[in-house]
């Protein structure tokens, strides 16, 4: 059985020791037990005037910089400014609030930012450390400032009004590397490319033979230099391509699935967002494909971490409440000739004019996670 200590709130102890000395004050007309009431009642004016001074000065501003990710702790930093001229404010706690327009606490655990010490005309950053729990977007309102300073026997508060929203995008899982070697080498495109071109006038550097390579392409005297056979590069070697198509075009309530469906298809979105970051890790250029919802999607492939970031904006944006809509067959036909790879909640048929894709359902998640973070994650 563990055994643990709690404080006990200094006002508890504040109202217990005046019930204990005003008896003695009034009833007995002691001078000592006087004293003491009257410096107990000042020690709470004192506290009171204090706290509403110094909050009165006080202004804090939220600084929000960057999207945050299910999984990872998330830091919001305070600007606290004390505007007064001789008074400074001490032990300043900042808290979120839950007013009527503000969602916050869906997708994060409470938290809470401290400040030991603002002086008179200062500025200091405070921080609080929250930790998302669900994707989504995320709205702040309400500020609050407390303090209890000196004695800790009243608190006074100060609600500040700052809207900000922050978009929680899904839970990143780190896959297994062969996954998207795989799902490349199957498109035409995404396989094309991935191999050096040959070919032109051009200059780009040189390489190791392969075969296949032609006799006039080999730099014989950068071969002789190095002692093996090294070739011109005569064209930019391009990135491999790859589309990912998340399929949520089937109702929540219409999957077929023996657990809870919408935690199914929060799986697949994490599971999407996976392979986006693994493959943008393995210099891969990708594109995302969102199957079931009027979302404005990104055109075009690409690559590196803003591209990432763009498209996992969009699968934190998915709202899955919303009526689901059939796909059309315009945006299916511009899938092919590249690695192609679709993510389904559940089992189901392929459709019909991507037959050769990859197919993933949600439950497949957990079977391509590298086994060292598994180990980490229990």
């Amino acid at each position: 059985m563990k055994k643990s200590t709690s404080s006990i709130h200094p006002t508890i102890i504040f109202i217990i020791l005046v019930s204990l000395v005003a008896p003695s004050a009034f009833l007995q007309s002691k001078n000592l037990p006087m004293w003491l009431f009257g410096a107990m009642l000042s020690t709470m004016a004192i506290t009171l005037v204090w706290t509403k001074l110094v909050l009165r000065r006080i202004e804090v501003r939220r600084v929000v910089l960057e999207p945050a990710k299910v999984g990872e702790p998330y830091i919001v930093r305070y600007e606290v400014t004390n505007t007064a001229r001789r008074i400074a404010g001490f032990s300043l706690w900042i808290e979120e609030q839950n007013a009527s327009r503000a969602t916050w606490s869906h997708y994060f655990r409470k938290a809470r930012g401290w400040v030991m010490e603002v002086g008179a005309g200062e500025t200091v950053h405070g921080e609080a450390i929250f930790w998302p729990t669900k994707r989504g977007e995320a709205i702040f309102d309400q500020i609050r400032v407390t303090t209890s300073f000196p004695f800790g026997m009243i608190r006074s508060k100060k609600i500040v009004s700052q809207h900000a929203s922050v978009l929680v995008h899904p839970k990143v899982e780190l896959l297994q590397p062969s996954i998207i070697s795989a799902i490349v080498s199957s498109g035409l495109l995404g396989q094309r490319s991935s191999r050096r071109g040959r070919g032109g006038d051009d200059y780009y550097g040189l390489r190791e033979l392969v075969s296949g390579d032609r006799i006039g392409d080999i730099a014989w005297k950068a071969s002789a230099r190095r002692g093996e056979l090294v070739c011109v590069l005569r064209a930019r070697p391009t990135l491999p391509k790859m589309r990912v198509v998340l399929d949520l075009t089937t109702p929540t309530d219409e999957l077929k699935c023996s657990g809870n469906q919408r935690e199914l298809e929060e799986k697949a979105i994490s599971f999407c967002a996976s392979i986006l970051s693994e493959a943008v890790r393995q210099d891969q250029e990708i594109s995302l494909s969102i199957l079931g919802f009027d979302l404005p999607g990104i055109v075009g492939f690409h690559s590196g971490a803003r591209h990432l970031d763009c498209l996992l904006s969009s699968l934190a944006t998915i709202n899955l409440d919303e009526t689901r809509h059939s796909v059309s067959a315009r945006p299916v036909a511009d899938m092919k000739q590249v690695g192609l790879c679709v993510i389904r909640p559940d089992r189901s048929k392929p459709l019909g004019s991507l037959s050769d894709a990859w197919y993933f359902h949600a439950d497949q998640l957990e079977e391509l996670i590298l086994e060292h973070s598994k180990r980490e994650s229990a």
